[in-house]
């Protein structure tokens, strides 16, 4: 067994410093690989909000006067850190959250590619000069928002927290990031690095605190700006409170992702990449798919072919190199997914694949960490609540339909719109499906994962607001614009 040599710790970081949060009502760390308690760690409070906000608010006047090179260069700095700490991090990634080494170091590059996003800024952020008339001039330029809000998710603590930051940082804003309490330890180690490229104090600020701590935030009427990755009833709760007190959002919630297999089909690769999408990281990320349709007679060929491949999938500590799929991030998670598994049985869902009772490798080392297996669950009626929710795990629900009509329809029968694939070697059903699926992120014979500098969508109940976390987006998002018409 490879073990991480160190347990870095979780911490806030306010003003500069960092240190315990004042609460009292510890949060309690763990390895999901073992179920190994990592650490308790005091949680920030509404005081330590109140004076996150302050020092904020302090530092924004000196950071968003900076000029953008200035600050393109501390992201700079960033970027070579990072660099230079990439296995650590993707180490404590592993210990913390649970995904496999190599999943983890796919988020500190994904998390770098972010970075190098924002270092754009200074090719994307121009203003815009016009004569009005003879005498009368007019230009627009782009100015910070002031102290903004991060709330990240567990399944990325690294990646998001980096995403943010840098576009927030870039664009002269000071940032207040709410970490995920699941996974605090990966949070901090990257919060930590960025520290390091030369952040003046206040302009990035790391809290880990519970409920009590959002609402404060999202309420305060300093903050201007709120950004949110979450499930999607606390994603719509964010977005109508920070709303409603007239701050900007973007609220980033759940998915019920479809994946449609046309006839046509490659089956291997359609199995294959059905496999990658659900299964992967345990099937804790926004993009993957975890309804798949099948049209007609193929049915039982790929149910059989993502079978023999599921079959094959080696549960355990992501450390170890033969383990292919790591644990659900806690306890909780894990708990909540037997028991939407469990619903489901008694509504009269077939497991062709039932992964509730899996026994990872490593023995009893790992006999008490958060694992489900590959699942996949075949007859349960679309209307049931357990199909329609967001169980973000690993857990695939098999459909099959007489049509490319009924599968468009069952794939839009959702509240969501995160993401949806097509598996077909005809391009006019590609580009029929790429027309009328409701989705903002549409794969065709591919995972419809975007590049860091390409606007990643959402529809309905998967995004609440109106500017995007990724591509130019951010720009949009933590600047606004400012007309000056002179004359001289």
């Amino acid at each position: 067994m490879t073990t991480i040599e160190t347990k870095p710790a979780a911490a806030n970081l306010i003003d500069g410093q960092w240190g315990p949060g004042s609460g009292s009502d510890a949060i309690e760390i763990f390895n999901p690989a073992t179920g190994e308690k990592l650490a308790d760690l005091l949680p920030a409070t509404i005081e330590d909000a109140e004076a996150a906000v302050a020092a904020a608010t302090r530092a924004f006047v000196e950071w968003g006067a900076r000029p953008l090179g200035e600050r393109v260069r501390i992201l700079y700095r960033m970027k070579t850190i990072l660099e230079e700490n990439a296995e650590n991090l993707a180490r404590t990634i592993t210990l913390d959250q649970g995904k496999l080494l190599d999943e983890a170091r796919g988020e500190v590059a994904r998390a770098l590619d972010f970075l190098e996003t924002a270092l754009a800024a200074p090719m994307l952020y121009h203003g815009q000069n016009i004569n009005v008339t003879t005498g009368l001039d007019a230009r627009r330029v782009r100015e910070p928002l002031g102290v903004c809000v991060a709330v990240t998710p567990s399944n990325f603590p690294v990646m998001n927290t980096v995403q943010f930051s840098a576009w927030a940082l870039v664009t002269g804003n000071t940032l207040i990031i709410k970490a995920s309490e699941q996974d605090p330890i990966a949070s901090t180690a990257a919060i930590r690095l960025l520290q390091q490229a030369g952040v003046p104090a206040g302009v990035l600020t790391l809290l880990h605190g519970r409920a009590d701590v959002v609402k404060h935030l999202i309420s305060h009427p300093s903050v201007a700006a709120v950004s949110c990755i979450t499930s999607s009833p606390t994603a719509k709760a964010i977005y109508e409170a920070a709303a409603a007190s007239g701050k900007r959002v973007q609220a980033n919630g759940g998915a019920k992702n479809p994946i449609v297999v046309a006839p046509d089909a490659d089956l291997d690769k359609a199995a294959a990449g059905i496999i990658s999408s659900s299964y992967g990281m345990a099937g804790q990320r926004c993009l993957a798919g975890s309804r798949v349709v099948v049209i007609g007679e193929v049915y039982d060929e790929l149910l059989k072919r993502v079978v023999a491949i599921a079959n094959q999938i080696v549960v355990g500590n992501g450390f170890d190199d033969d383990v292919t799929m790591g644990p659900v991030v806690s306890a909780a998670s894990k708990e909540r997914i037997l028991g939407a598994l469990a619903e489901a049985e008694r509504l009269g869902a077939t497991f062709v694949l039932d992964g509730r009772n899996v026994k990872p490798s490593g023995g009893a080392e790992t006999e008490n960490g958060y694992f489900i297996g590959p699942t996949i669950i075949a007859g349960l009626d679309p209307a049931h609540p357990v199909e329609r929710m967001e169980l973000f795990g690993p857990v695939i629900n098999f459909h099959r339909v007489e049509s490319f009509d009924a599968a468009i329809a069952l794939a839009n029968d959702t509240e969501f719109g995160n993401a949806a694939s097509i598996f077909t070697q005809s391009g006019a059903v590609a580009a029929a499906f790429e027309r009328r699926v409701r989705a903002g992120n549409v794969g065709i014979n591919s995972f419809p994962a975007p590049p860091a500098n390409v606007t990643m969508g959402g529809y309905g109940a998967s995004f609440y607001g109106d500017m995007h976390v990724c591509g130019d987006a951010p720009l949009a998002f933590y600047t606004d614009q400012k007309l000056v018409v002179s004359r001289w």
